[in-house]
């Protein structure tokens, strides 16, 4: 419940303290003294826009406090500041404008002129009856959202995709192009080293095969008149002759020995030579085949990268790349399939979704009707049309309308087609007085504009009624209404030091006869007095 209301430098109001209590509170007094600038205040707390001009001439800044009572004691503030920063706190700590609002959304509502003209709103209209959903709609009603902003981002993806999809069709066939021709060359690992080796040999194969010939020659290959000894004939000579040295000398063989090896190392390289001769023989073409190997891995390299490791990354890379291209045909697939499956989610969920606000409508607009022929509408009727829409959107598969006629015979229209100013806050009213609000704090401002005796009277009885159980604050002009106040406030205006200021006194007893008696006549009267007192006793009888 709102316990303190303060304004500090807030427009006519210096210093103004307003202490609230539970069930009905009214606030009266002449026209501007102000009533409307405790409700502008309070619009201000709960996160209306900030203008500096509510800023009290003279001074820099002006404060809007409140205080919250119950099992969750609450201070809000916002302070105004003349060509600088606003600032709003929620208990002392600093918060944004949008936290604040959120934080009071449960605690405070309030409705001005303005506030009902957003009742002709769709949206408002659906929000209404939404809040009166029974369980299974209102899962209904979160699934169709949830099913719907999935769906969204199904599309957003999906259009992405088809709207790339001819680059990506260019993208594949060359990135297809591209891995065939190296797959195609059958690349081996460290075959470009091995292949230039090869053809290093090839191309001098004639110095290189004279070499070993003359080198085979000198160590062990005999010469075709074999008047010249070789290097192998030589050694084993040496051999020989340590053998029979070294029979008388034992010192000699190790020398034999080390001969023999020598020996034995000359022989092994002219085998190894001679293999070398065989090897050195080539296939008739090899080095043009060899050759032309070399300028087809030499092409690929230049388009794909330095030597043969170098191509195999590359290849690897553009199939990786083409598997992604792949992968978005898929998931292209895969995102219709989900995009179809999401539809009849919301389907479903807008089915449901709709069977659940018939319900609600069902017995919202009779609760409302009742109410407002309370309001001296004796032949109002209030209706909610649940209007099909060509397909389910994210708030379901009907627009809702509501409906209102104020007058017998009349055809019921639109709200926003028939309804007066006084006739919207009364439908306001009745739709909170017949199906209760989640809101702990209710400020109406101009609910009873153009009413007056009975119809004042009635308006009274549906505001004392909405306040059992919550708290309810209204600015009027009508004694009917007053007459119902649990809490009696007069606003009034005063000259202090030469300027005009505004004051807020708690009324009770004969001082609350006065101001009824005033409302009623404009003066305090005998007559006026025994009327004001005759409400006080029986507001219902007036």
């Amino acid at each position: 419940m709102l316990h303190t209301l303060e304004l500090f430098d807030f427009a006519i109001a210096d210093r103004v303290a307003v202490q609230l209590g539970p069930g009905l509170n009214v606030l009266t007094g002449e026209t501007g003294a102000g009533k409307s600038l405790l409700v502008d205040a309070l619009a201000l707390l709960a996160g209306g826009r900030a203008d500096d001009g509510v800023v009290r001439a003279g001074r820099d800044a002006a404060l809007v406090q409140a205080t919250w009572g119950g099992d969750r004691p609450l201070t809000a503030a916002r302070r105004i500041v003349r060509d600088g920063r606003n600032v709003a706190r929620v208990d002392g700590e600093i918060v944004t404008v949008a936290e604040l609002q959120a934080t009071l959304a449960t605690r405070l509502g309030i409705f001005g002129q303005q506030a009902y003209r957003t009742l002709l709103d769709a949206a408002e209209q659906r929000g209404l009856l939404d809040r009166h959903l029974d369980a299974g709609a209102a899962a209904a009603a979160a699934e169709a959202v949830a099913a719907w902003d999935e769906r969204q981002q199904v599309r957003t993806r999906l259009t992405a995709l088809r709207e790339a999809a001819r680059d990506r069709a260019r993208q594949l066939d060359l990135l297809r192009y591209q891995v065939d021709e190296i797959d195609a060359a059958r690349l081996a690992p460290e075959e470009d080293a091995r292949l230039d080796a090869r053809l290093t040999v090839l191309r001098h194969v004639e110095r290189v095969r004279e070499g070993v010939a003359g080198a085979l020659e000198a160590l062990s290959a005999a010469d075709e008149s074999g008047d010249r000894p070789t290097a192998a004939d030589r050694l084993t000579d040496a051999v020989r002759a340590l053998a029979q040295a070294a029979r008388h000398d034992p010192q000699l063989e190790r020398l034999a020995d080390e001969a023999g090896d020598a020996l034995s190392a000359v022989q092994a390289i002219g085998d190894e030579l001679e293999r070398a001769l065989t090897r050195l023989a080539s296939e008739p073409g090899e080095l043009d085949r060899l050759e032309a190997r070399r300028a087809e891995i030499e092409g690929l390299e230049r388009k794909y990268g330095s030597g043969v490791a170098g191509v195999l990354a590359m290849r690897d890379a553009l199939a990786a790349e083409l598997d992604g291209l792949t992968g978005a045909e898929a998931e292209d697939a895969a995102l219709a399939d989900r995009e179809a499956r999401t539809t009849a989610r919301l389907a479903s969920a807008a089915a449901a979704l709709g069977e659940g606000r018939a319900r609600a409508a069902a017995r919202l607009a009779p609760a409302v009707t009742a109410v407002l022929r309370e309001l001296a509408l004796p032949h109002a009727r209030f209706e909610i049309a649940l209007e099909p829409l060509p397909e389910a959107g994210r708030h379901g598969a009907e627009r809702v309308v509501f409906r209102f006629g104020a007058n017998l015979g009349e055809p019921l229209a639109p709200l926003h087609e028939v309804a007066s100013g006084g006739e919207l806050s009364r439908a306001m009213l009745a739709l909170h007085a017949a199906a209760g609000s989640t809101v702990a704090t209710l400020v109406f401002d101009e609910v009873d504009t153009g009413l007056g005796g009975r119809s004042g009277r009635a308006v009274g009885e549906v505001l004392a009624r909405l306040a059992r159980g919550r708290q309810v604050l209204v600015v009027t002009h009508l004694a009917q209404v007053a007459a119902f106040a649990d809490h009696h406030l007069r606003v009034d205006k005063a000259e202090v030091a030469g300027r005009t200021v505004t004051r807020v006194a708690s009324l009770a007893g004969e001082d609350r006869v006065e101001e009824l008696a005033r409302m009623l006549a404009g003066d305090a009267g005998d007559v006026a007095r025994r009327h004001a007192r005759a409400l006080l006793r029986d507001p219902t009888a007036a």
